[in-house]
């Protein structure tokens, strides 16, 4: 993926400073023409309506549920899976700090994705685990997604030897991609396949279209203690959670078009 590409992808989308920035900017140069005045109203107060009812966990869940509907669903045995050989866990983002030499990686995203990768890795006994996402912040050395979920694996107990780090994808068609070759050095026909709800039905689209037949498991699409669904008060997870669902909606169109779904 062209790393230009790549950063506008991250930078336009709905949570992004620079979309914002864009969105509210060209609404307030509206309002200082007497002839576009009225346009500059219609178009400041409709951007605030829409945030408001995307930060909202209703909103969120309205803007989510026709993706995830098909696919939220968890393993829950190790029946369902049976001879599976490996659990691919696909990155959804990453975020680094870095500080006089020394760095750590906030997981974001990808962070309820690792607990469900390493809830069915435990669940299937001793398969492999593939933790899958490249250098997608650009940085210089890179930071990739896949070595923060390696070490969150460690954390939670998956043994080194039995983690698989794919760390050249910048999108979900490479991620496709790479995994397959991994998997067919290996000879593993079977696998579980770890993303979010929100994302999964297109990245089964992306791997069966790869020749592959992988098990969905989604992760959660909030975590367990952000129980509160019913309020008005705007919250920035609801928000990230509508920022995916928009995502995933163009994402899908520009698959379609390029026909890799």
């Amino acid at each position: 993926m062209n790393p230009l590409l790549a950063h506008l992808k991250d930078a336009w989308r709905l949570s992004s400073l620079a979309f914002m920035l864009g969105a509210f900017g060209a609404g307030t140069l509206l309002l200082f023409a007497r002839r576009t005045s009225a346009w500059g109203r219609r178009w400041l107060a409709g951007l605030l309506l829409g945030y408001w009812v995307a930060s909202l966990p209703p909103g969120a869940i309205a803007l989510s549920t026709p993706l995830a509907w098909r696919h939220d669903r968890r393993l829950e045995s190790a029946a369902g899976a049976a001879g599976a050989g490996a659990v691919v866990v696909l990155g959804g983002g990453t975020l680094s700090h870095v500080a006089g030499g020394i760095a750590l990686d906030d997981l974001a995203n990808s962070g309820l994705r690792i607990a469900e990768g390493v809830r069915a890795w435990r669940l299937l006994g001793d398969p492999l685990l593939i933790v899958s996402g490249g250098n997608t912040q650009q940085l210089d050395p890179p930071r990739t997604e896949a070595g923060a979920l390696r070490e969150a694996a460690r954390r939670l107990g998956v043994p080194d030897a039995r983690i698989v780090v794919e760390e050249t994808s910048l999108n979900t068609r490479e991620q496709a991609l790479r995994v397959h070759e991994i998997l067919e050095a290996r000879g593993i026909a079977r696998f579980v396949l770890v993303t979010s709800p929100v994302h999964m039905s297109r990245s089964l689209a992306i791997f069966r279209k790869a020749g592959m037949a992988p098990i969905p498991s989604a992760s959660r699409l909030r975590s367990e203690q952000d129980d509160e669904l019913w309020t008005l008060v705007p919250e920035r997870k609801a928000l990230l959670i509508s920022d995916a669902a928009i995502y995933e909606y163009a994402a899908w169109s520009y698959y379609w078009l390029r026909g890799w779904v």
